[in-house]
């Protein structure tokens, strides 16, 4: 749990130095949609070419895997295509967090399956596309997010929030 406050503690401090910063950059805050679940997304642009993602996540509302909270921090290189409203982007970080799993045993008392609440610390890759409207303040991404748990009982595929759609409002 320590581990964990201290991870939240410089994403929030990193966010808020690049937010004063570069305020000539385009930040934007919104919520992000993944078929088993959903959460909040902060990013803010660091350079032409970089930017910074934050994200609070909700994962495993179907209860297959179990379900998880976590936090992530994205550090993303951004290609602009030739029409400046869309681009590519890719790149890695971090992220924390408790994931409640559903571990498949057979006990004597007849269950088959129960949830273990772990704290899982890993390793997250991403890479998308992403839009800006030219006459509304709105963005919108899609991307695929796959991470790795290496903080639990070994390093362990995360299942969670892997794909999203973004929406953000920019400023």
């Amino acid at each position: 749990m320590r581990r964990l406050g201290l991870l939240f503690t410089v994403i929030s401090g990193l966010v808020l130095m690049s937010t004063g910063a570069f305020a000539q950059r385009v930040t934007g805050i919104g919520v992000r949609a993944t078929p088993d679940g959903a959460g909040f997304n902060l990013k803010t642009g660091l350079s032409k070419h970089l930017a910074f993602e934050g994200q609070l996540n909700a994962g495993g509302i179907l209860g297959l895997e179990g379900e998880s909270f976590n936090a992530v921090g994205l550090l993303e290189f951004q290609i602009p295509l030739p029409d400046n409203s869309w681009q590519i982007f890719f790149g890695g970080g971090i992220h924390g967090g408790v994931w409640d799993r559903a571990v498949w045993e057979r006990y004597s008392d007849g269950r088959i399956f129960t949830n273990r609440a772990e704290p899982i610390f890993g390793f997250d890759g991403i890479g998308g596309v992403s839009y800006s409207f030219k006459k509304t303040p709105l963005g919108l991404s899609a991307d695929i997010k796959p991470a790795v748990n290496v903080f639990s009982s070994g390093p362990d595929f995360f299942p969670h929030n892997m794909f999203g759609l973004t929406a953000r409002y920019e400023f």
